[in-house]
């Protein structure tokens, strides 16, 4: 089956924005209980089996402490940044961008609301979704930018992706 399949994995659990020690958005580290929680909902996706071949982040601290972990328990090479993943992007500059890096199932680390914008918009609907912090969701597209509309494979929570790895 030709295509490409691509999971959207929203980041760990952050430091608040109104913490005194951040600077900015961007900056916000992932909290202990983020690591803890990411890291088992990656043992989870590592069950899956999905056979990801490449880690594309936003560049901002907590998506790319998320895209580290990810790789380490996955056993993936290194995440390589990508600027249409920050948070303040909209779907069509990540579908533009992604059109020209992604691979044959390529794990993507970002932030809401983009995430689920971009799930919905590939997906042809007109509803809402809000993909949970270390919650994952997996499309299978024609190509990129895609002719039609995508195939939902799975969408798991952080809880059930923490459930998988614990097995």
């Amino acid at each position: 089956m030709k295509g490409i399949e691509i999971c959207f994995f929203r980041h760990g659990i952050a430091v608040d924005r109104e913490d005194p020690s951040v600077t900015s958005d961007a900056a916000r580290p992932l909290t202990d209980e983020g690591i803890r929680k990411t890291r088992a909902a990656a043992e989870g996706l590592m069950r899956l089996d999905f056979g990801f071949d490449k880690i594309l982040t936003s560049p901002w601290l907590r998506a790319a402490q998320t895209a580290s972990i990810l790789s380490e328990v996955l056993g993936l090479a290194a995440p390589e940044t990508m600027a249409e993943l920050e948070g303040d992007r909209k779907p069509q500059e990540l579908l533009d961008a992604l059109a020209h890096r992604h691979g044959k199932k390529t794990l993507l680390v970002g932030h809401e609301p983009l995430l689920s914008a971009t799930i919905v918009h590939i997906l042809g609907g007109e509803w809402g979704l809000d993909l949970k912090k270390s919650g994952a969701c997996a499309l299978f597209v024609d190509a990129l930018p895609p002719r039609g509309p995508a195939t939902l494979l799975w969408l798991v929570t952080s809880r059930q992706l923490r459930w998988m790895g614990k097995g």
